[in-house]
């Protein structure tokens, strides 16, 4: 039966797949003058995050009104910042940092911003997320001159605690916007005995101290539902709507200082990674044209339409979300999707040629190859779709205020690449593959990497007989036989691995530990990397170093971040400023403030990671098990998960042998590794299932895996250089352009990828291969035992 796929599909889906490039990455905009108003955001508008493109550091603190009078407890400034982390993910800020100095009752925030950004006002966000944003319902009150509500003598029916949800709405019979309320059972009630008592009279709503609605009770209201109406814009309704959702603050913040501060990463990281991309996917195109031809040249167009895809993502091209903030684990998102997208069009690709090796037509191979290889696609995906939806919900706002905002950005931005991979790499590319194989001058396997002597063989013609697979088996290599030595290797490793963490230690960022952050002021310009110099010879915890420029007094900065189990001591502070001092004289370096900075948030975060690995691997296990019932179920998942510890482990030594510090780089590395390890494990298991399905009567399980392995041999090379080269092109890259931060990324990255092209063929294989052996010995022995018992 042939496909009525015809042979204009190709230039209609390039056309497409070109537009959508050209609009997500460029973008619409018009200017007047100097003023630019964006229509479709592009790649110039995207807001990068504090690692890469700096951005703004504010410092609150409480009035010494409010604290002369109220005692500030550690607790209700860790509620302060619940509720400021809320206000920051409502206003679309992913990334940002919120540390909380119980000595002095301050909060520091840091969040992205860029000088150059007219789109985004940091001044009046930091005035929000200061207000104390009690919403009140008032029974009483005193009305001005023109009639409206002073505030004075007021009695509140109830407050924003009493508020379910908040919702910005469109009343279209009174042609305005609204904000819809949905009330607690507490504020059902409350707000029920209100308009009863209320009928015929106005209760006014409140934001702080401001009258922003005084609705007239028509009506006893008992189904828990409000509506605040007030002359609103569509985005004032939404910033309402998100100031009841954040909650209100214990007390009103005062800002004490708001600065600048540059990129984390330092000054070009940006440009580095960008240019490191580029050459990337351009060495990437070169090998996939080179070595797979025609669906080669698909995959690149598909691969470029889905990167086009991931950007149109995190700027808001489709309009259903807002845009977010680009960070550095996002981009580790991007890079892991990019792989699984080259990994779909190199399964697809193999899978073709081996259809046309065993004598079917062109047209039959691509049929076979598309189906068949869609399963191992579907399943690595769904199961990098199940991390990736575990690490927005546990590290998003699905389950409260408290957010970790860069690893919510690797799960947005991984979610929405594996979801472009699936219309990319296997809906686009089989369309515009099979349209282009329509033509005549397509119609030739070595147009599909596939040369004449290769089509000579009995088994490439498709006599698949006991005997050739049989040969076929015997001259593969033979992992499972070596499958002792593998785990003596791997266990040694992770020995010696777990041995010099107690004797080198690991250095652990400030977000994780807590520490010290100094603020000064200076004049001129200073080099960050000297600043970082000078301070360690003092024996200092590791420094980060970034400057920045005071919003208040323009004061150029710079703020220096010690992780540390304690605060510095007064001998030391002392010590830093008297050197800086020394080291810096023309600079006039005058120390503006000195804050001490818990743990807290090291620990919500680590106990947010175990939360999202334990539900991960429980997920992972069921699915596996699912899946893969044919193979063992449960046995295959465990070990999945066993492989995937595995080389979290193997790629944690790299930190601590070159004493490299778990920050965000690892956060990304760390979480990339989760979906790119399973991915590889799922691919041979893939195939597994296939064969014992196809010669499970004819091979044993060791004569299926090795089979299997060597059959995926070739896919899991190409697909484990392309991403590697894509992480050594980013080292080389920094290293030229003077952006080393990113090697602590770029390097134990390629390692973690390397690892898991090691684990998933000799030891993910192997394992299995053990656990089966040993469940067929215990079934043995049970039958012995028996049978001598009767």
């Amino acid at each position: 039966m042939k496909s009525n796929i015809r042979k204009p599909v190709f230039f209609v889906m390039l056309f497409l797949i070109a537009a959508f490039t050209f609009l997500s990455t460029m973008g619409v905009k018009t200017y007047y003058g100097d003023i630019k108003h964006s229509y479709i955001w592009g790649i110039d508008d995207i807001r990068w995050g504090i690692d890469i493109r700096g951005g703004v550091n504010v410092t609150f603190g409480v009035p010494k009104e409010y604290s002369d009078n109220n005692p500030v407890t550690e607790e209700a400034l860790n509620s302060a910042k619940s509720i400021i982390e809320m206000r920051l993910v409502n206003k679309n800020i992913n990334d940002y940092e919120v540390y909380v100095d119980t000595a002095t009752n301050g909060i520091i925030v840091q969040f992205p911003w860029q000088s150059d950004d007219n789109t985004f006002d940091p001044q009046k966000a930091v005035e929000e997320i200061g207000e104390t944003a009690l919403l009140t319902f008032r029974e009483k009150h005193e009305v001005d001159s023109d009639g409206f509500p002073t505030g004075e003598t007021t009695s509140v029916i109830l407050t924003g605690s009493d508020v379910e949800s908040a919702t910005a709405g469109y009343d279209s019979k009174e042609d305005q916007y609204i904000v819809q309320l949905k009330f607690k059972e507490s504020g059902r009630q409350k707000f029920a005995e209100a308009t009863e008592k209320l009928k015929g009279y106005p209760i006014s709503i409140w934001m702080d101290d401001v009258c922003i609605s005084y609705p007239t009770v028509n009506s006893v209201i008992t189904n828990g539902e409000a509506v605040i109406s007030g002359s609103f814009t569509a985005d004032e309704a939404t910033e309402l709507a998100n100031k009841i959702n954040g909650g209100a603050l214990p007390f009103k913040l005062k800002v004490e200082s708001l600065s600048t501060i540059s990129p984390i990463l330092g000054i070009g990281a940006r440009d580095a990674m960008a240019l490191a991309g580029l050459i990337s996917f351009i060495l990437i195109a070169i090998f996939m044209i080179v070595y797979y031809r025609l669906p080669g040249v698909v995959a690149v167009i598909a691969l470029t339409g889905q990167v086009a895809g991931m950007f149109a993502a995190i700027t808001g091209f489709f309009g259903f979300n807002d845009a977010s903030s680009l960070t550095l684990p996002g981009i580790a998102g991007i890079i892991l999707s990019i792989g699984m997208g080259v990994d779909a069009n190199v399964i697809s690709a193999e899978r073709i040629k081996e259809e046309l090796k065993a004598g079917r037509t062109i047209d039959g191979a691509l049929k076979n190859g598309f189906a068949r290889g869609f399963t191992a696609i579907l399943d690595s995906n769904l199961t990098v779709i199940i991390v990736a939806v575990i690490l927005m919900a546990v590290f998003g706002t699905w389950f409260g205020a408290s957010t970790e905002g860069t690893i919510y950005s690797f799960g947005y931005t991984l979610l929405a690449g594996v979801i472009m991979n699936f219309i990319m790499a296997c809906w686009a590319t089989r369309l515009m593959t099979i349209s282009l194989s329509k033509f005549k001058c397509f119609r030739k396997p070595s147009f599909y990497g596939v040369s004449g002597k290769e089509l000579t063989s009995d088994i490439e013609k498709g006599k698949d007989t006991v005997q050739n697979i049989e040969v076929k088996t015997r001259s593969n290599a033979d992992f499972v036989s070596k499958r002792k030595i593998y785990v003596i290797i791997s266990s040694a490793a992770i020995a010696l691995t777990v041995l010099f963490t107690f004797i080198l230690g690991v250095n652990v960022d400030i977000r994780f530990k807590g520490g010290t952050i100094i603020t000064y002021s200076y004049e001129g310009s200073v080099d960050t990397n000297a600043v970082k110099s000078a301070v360690e010879s003092l024996g200092t915890p590791r420094a980060t170093v970034t400057i920045g420029t005071s919003f208040t007094d323009s004061l150029n900065t710079i703020v220096i971040s010690f992780a540390a189990d304690e605060k510095m001591d007064d001998a030391m502070l002392q010590k830093v400023s008297a050197q800086l001092e020394k080291d810096f004289p023309s600079n006039n370096i005058i120390n503006l403030d000195t804050t001490n900075v818990s743990a807290s948030a090291g620990s919500q975060f680590f106990v947010s990671c175990l939360i999202a690995v334990v539900v991960a691997f429980v997920l992972l296990v069921i699915y596996i098990a699912f899946r893969f019932r044919k193979i063992g179920g449960w046995s295959a998942g465990i070990i999945a998960i066993i492989c995937l510890v595995h080389d979290v482990l193997m790629t944690y030594a790299v930190y601590v042998f070159f004493g490299m510090s778990l920050d965000s780089n690892f956060m990304a590395v760390i979480l990339t590794l989760l979906g790119y390890s399973i991915n590889n494990t799922i691919i041979v298991y893939d195939r597994l299932r296939e064969n014992r399905a196809k010669h499970g009567g004819r091979l044993n399980d060791r004569e299926l895996v090795n089979l299997s392995i060597n059959q995926m041999l070739s896919r899991s090379i190409i697909t484990t250089a392309t991403t590697v080269t894509a992480m050594l092109s980013i080292s080389i890259v920094c290293v030229v352009m003077g952006v080393t931060s990113i090697l602590t990324f770029a390097i134990p990255l390629a390692f973690g990828m390397l690892v898991g092209f090691y684990s998933s063929l000799c030891l993910a294989g192997p394992l299995w291969i053990w656990w089966q052996e040993r469940k067929s010995d215990k079934k043995g022995g049970a039958a012995k035992a028996a049978k001598a018992n009767s």
